[in-house]
């Protein structure tokens, strides 16, 4: 498989994943998306919006746009519009990421931020993005049963997306 491929497929993947968790989501009672619970942050909502702001960062770094006005605002009590901007901005990903040429994606870029100060290449970047959103949907899943749902966990396991994407090799 190629690296544009693969880039392609796994911006797909997020994008499928975080659709089917927002999905799963939003029935549920709002009031659970922020209710404490112990974990990196304390609620879901607080969990989305970490998701979603550096999804848009790594977006707009990638695309190399500019920087210097990039806000990590948290938004208070308004998860029903953070669902709709993380389905959008996953959306937005798979859009950018993927119509990068092989020769795009191995360009290296350099991050200079107070936080870090690295050079990778592009498709390192945006692996570790879609990575950074695995890691924190798995948190979600880990927060909501903590609260005490149990019934139609979704599955955002990768595999399961290319079981249910009938991907063949």
């Amino acid at each position: 498989m190629s690296l544009s491929k693969l880039i392609s497929n796994y911006t797909t993947y997020n994008n499928w994943a975080n659709h089917k968790l927002v999905n799963f989501l939003q029935p549920l009672e709002e009031k659970l998306m922020y209710q404490k619970v112990d974990s990196s942050f304390d609620t879901i909502d607080q969990t989305l919006q970490h998701i979603l702001l550096a999804q848009k960062f790594w977006l707009t770094f990638i695309r190399q746009q500019e920087m210097e006005n990039f806000k990590w605002k948290i938004q208070e009590e308004k998860v029903q519009e953070i669902f709709k901007e993380l389905k959008q901005v996953s959306m937005e990903m798979k859009k950018h990421f993927s119509a990068f040429t092989e020769e795009e994606l191995l360009i290296p870029l350099h991050l200079d931020q107070s936080w870090a100060k690295v050079t990778l290449s592009r498709y390192e970047y945006m692996m570790h993005v879609i990575n950074h959103s695995t890691y924190h949907r798995g948190q979600v899943i880990t927060m909501i049963r903590t609260l005490g749902v149990k019934e139609n966990i979704p599955n955002t396991d990768y595999n399961m997306f290319n079981i249910l994407s009938n991907r063949r090799v």
